[in-house]
């Protein structure tokens, strides 16, 4: 249950921590900040999603759990249903 949360509170709070971070920058390179935001704002906006999502699929194959055998369905046996379970 511990690693949901941090899931998911890591993927509601990566907007703000990602903004914090460009604050940060700008305010230490205005210059630069300031073209960049002029000329190339979309393309770059577009990049640092594709690579926090690309990102997000690494941790969250890396960090989910192997699960060897596979999906045995539920049947009816002697008229009772019997429950799938993943072998």
């Amino acid at each position: 249950m511990g690693r949901v949360i941090f899931e998911l509170s890591g993927f509601f709070f990566l907007p703000f921590i990602a903004y914090a971070a460009f604050l940060i920058w700008q305010h230490e390179h205005p210059r630069a900040a300031k073209k960049v935001l002029h000329r190339k704002a979309l393309q770059i906006q577009v990049l640092i999603g594709l690579v926090f999502v690309v990102a997000a699929l690494f941790v969250i194959g890396l960090a989910d759990d192997k699960r060897i055998g596979g999906y045995a369905p539920a049947v009816v046996k002697d008229g009772k249903l019997v429950p799938g379970k993943v072998e």
